[in-house]
Order: C-alpha cells, then sequence, then structure tokens
C-alpha cells in the first residue's frame, strides 16, 4: 500500500533547534523512512533562507512573511491558504502542529479541499511562532480542533481538556510523540564523540578526570542563571567540571559577563542549538534542565532513553509529562542544585543505576517502529473515513 501523502504544516522548523523543532524533525524523518510522502509547510524566518530545501530527505517550502506581527500573521495565513489550494491534489492528508488561529482558517477551506486535517493538541507547548497578539486559551485552541478530523493528544491534560469541550473521543487520539531509538553510550564512543566534537572547534574540550555537565533546551534568563551561579560556586571549592551551555534561546551577552565576573569563562560555555545530539550525549556526564517546558517533548525522553543522569528544575506543570519522576533528580533552588552536583560526583554508580532502570523501563514501553506504524496508521484511517 503507498505511503500516505502528509502535508505538515508547522509555523517553525529546521534550523531552528528548540525542542519543538527537533520532534518535529526527527519525527517526520521517520515516518518518511517508514513510506509516507512528507512534505512541509512553515514560515521563511529569514530573507537568507532558501525558500525550498531538503531536510532529511523531507522537503521545506518556506513562505513570507514570517507570522511575527500581527499584520504578518495575516498575511501568512493567506499564503497558506494559498499555496495549499494551489497543491491540494498532491497529498491525501494535511498535519498541522498546533492548534491556533491558523487551524481555523485552514478547517473553513478543508472541505472545499477534501483533505482531512489531524491536528496535535498540546496546551503545555511554547508560543514560538505567534506574535504577540495571537494568545489563545486552552479551552480556545481545545475549540479549534472541533471539525478536525483526529485531534493527538500528546498527554493526559491535553487530553482532559479537549473531552471537557464536548468533542467525541472517536475523534481524540490519545498518543505520544514518535519513540525515539536511544543513542548508544560507552567510553569507547565517548572518546570518538569527544574527539569529533573537538574538531569542529578547539572550544570543545573536555580535560581528563573532569566532569562535563550539560544544559539543554531554551530557558529563561532567571533559572538559567541560577543553574550557572551553582555551578561556579562549585568550581569556586575546587570541583573538576565543565559545563556547555547549548541552545538557551537568553540573550548571550548578559550570561557571558555573569561567566566571566565570576572567572569562569574559560570551564563554562555557551553554544548554539544542535540539530543532532548523539555524539554532545555521549560525551555528557550528566545533565542540567533549567526550563523542562521546553526540553519535554524530544530533548529530556532522548537523554533517558540513552540512560544520561539528569537534573531537572521542579515544574508542577511538568510532572505530568515525566515517566517514572522518581528517577529524576529535581530541584527548587541554586543550593538545592549545587547540591545535586555534588551528590553525582561523590555517587556517581547509584545515579547512573537510577538512570539505567529508567532507561530499561522506557525500553519495555513502545518501540519507535510501533511508535511509527500507529502515526502511519492514524494517517490512513483519516483519509479512509474522509473519503467515505
Amino acid at each position: 500500500m503507498p505511503g500516505p501523502r502528509v502535508l505538515v504544516v508547522a509555523r517553525r522548523f529546521w534550523p531552528f533547534t528548540d525542542d519543538s523543532c527537533q520532534r518535529l524533525m526527527h519525527q517526520f524523518f521517520a515516518l518518511s523512512q517508514a513510506g509516507a510522502k512528507v512534505t512541509v509547510l512553515t514560515a521563511r524566518w529569514h530573507p537568507n533562507w532558501p525558500q525550498t530545501s531538503l531536510c532529511r530527505e523531507v522537503p521545506v517550502h518556506r513562505l513570507l512573511p514570517a507570522p511575527n506581527t500581527n499584520w504578518n500573521e495575516s498575511h501568512f495565513q493567506k499564503n497558506i491558504v494559498q499555496w495549499i489550494s494551489k497543491s491540494a491534489r498532491d497529498f491525501d492528508c494535511i498535519y498541522v502542529d498546533r492548534a491556533d488561529g491558523l487551524l481555523s482558517v485552514l478547517q473553513s477551506k478543508s472541505k472545499k479541499w477534501n483533505i482531512p486535517i489531524v491536528v496535535r493538541f498540546s496546551p503545555d507547548d511554547a508560543g514560538f511562532g505567534l506574535s504577540t497578539g495571537q494568545k489563545y486559551t486552552h479551552i480556545a485552541m481545545a475549540d479549534t480542533c472541533r471539525v478536525c478530523t483526529r485531534i493527538i493528544c500528546p498527554t493526559p491534560n491535553a487530553h482532559r481538556i479537549v473531552v471537557s469541550q464536548g468533542i467525541s473521543e472517536s475523534q481524540i487520539v490519545r498518543m505520544g510523540d514518535i519513540a525515539w531509538e536511544s543513542v548508544p553510550r560507552s567510553e569507547e564512543l565517548r572518546t570518538i564523540a569527544s574527539n569529533a566534537i573537538f574538531e569542529t572547534s578547539s572550544d570543545f574540550l573536555i580535560p581528563s578526570r573532569t566532569d562535563l555537565l550539560l544544559h539543554f533546551g531554551i530557558s529563561k534568563t532567571i533559572p538559567l542563571h541560577m543553574a550557572i551561579q551553582s555551578v561556579c560556586d562549585l568550581l569556586d571549592t575546587g570541583v573538576l567540571i565543565r559545563m556547555w551551555v547549548i541552545g538557551s534561546g537568553v540573550e548571550p551577552s548578559g550570561l557571558y559577563d555573569l561567566i566571566k565576573s565570576r572567572g569562569w569563562h574559560r570551564e563554562i560555555l555557551l553554544f548554539d542549538g544542535f540539530d543532532d545530539l548523539q555524539e554532545l550525549i555521549q560525551v555528557a556526564d550528566c545533565c542540567i534542565t533549567s526550563n523542562p517546558k521546553e526540553a519535554i517533548q524530544y530533548t529530556m525522553p532522548l537523554l533517558a532513553s540513552a540512560g544520561v543522569p539528569m537534573i531537572i528544575a521542579d515544574d508542577p506543570d511538568c510532572r505530568a509529562w515525566l515517566p517514572e519522576s522518581h528517577h529524576f533528580q529535581l530541584y527548587s533552588s541554586d543550593l538545592v542544585l549545587a547540591q545535586k552536583i555534588q551528590d553525582f560526583i561523590a555517587n556517581r554508580e547509584r545515579w547512573t543505576s537510577l538512570a539505567s532502570t529508567l532507561r530499561q523501563s522506557l525500553l519495555r514501553t513502545k518501540s519507535r517502529d510501533e511508535c511509527v506504524q500507529q502515526w502511519l496508521s492514524l494517517f490512513r484511517n483519516s483519509i479512509l473515513e474522509r473519503k467515505a
């Protein structure tokens, strides 16, 4: 049976490397490998970006203007509709990655196109790609999903909100995002990865007997300052550690001033985001996430499935996302974070054992291939239902 021809509509996509973009890129690359014919339609956020490109074998079309103002938003929606109207015959299904005003516009045209619309409803996602005037309550977001063929709810909270609005259970699919293959880790692979990273930049130097802490995920100024201050305090006491802050999204000049004022600008480094985290995960001893809402879709599951010890800022809104949360180390202050890092260094075997237990638990759940097949079945069933 030919793979479904799926048009993915997303406000942001690669080369952005925040967690939702990582999730989308890897998710639809996996579906493409499994036989789906995937095309991504997104905004062109920089004039130097090409209008069309290939990202991991997936065609990407970028439209101007980027929806960064209310005026641009209306023109972006109009251009999306015009593009789909010209290309509707090339697709069997439309997947929309966010429930907002753009979804409502697409729904109003879907009968004319005769294409089913599948939407991912996740009220906890960040508002990246929305202009400041485009804000939606959870109820308003759920209401935009009402006439979609299928509504994907990746969390129990999302499911509860949709059901509370009287939407039929037959429309709702309760399933998570595709499970990722775990990154293999060993001393040999760590050495290979360390050398490969160093070749890209001599800043990526890890002295022997030095622990490497990685901070992943889009963060906020205060939580990230707290994490950096904690590491600076440990360095002041003579602890041998390095910290790499990867793709935080926080203005780097203020962070660098903080680090330099403490005298640790060689030990704590700031880097832009990466679209492939495998080698970073292979060299990491421990990972910190100061804003887990922005790392829960892709990065944290990937770290957990690789068996990497993690220290996560305690966020009550995120606890429903965390599988077996007792295997994670949570912190609520810079003092607690410093204590957690010291405990990791002193009790590495216990931390590694807990991370390994969580990894084994994840491996016993639905495999990546099973998740891919579930997504393919979702698209195929939606197409068949519309044809019927």
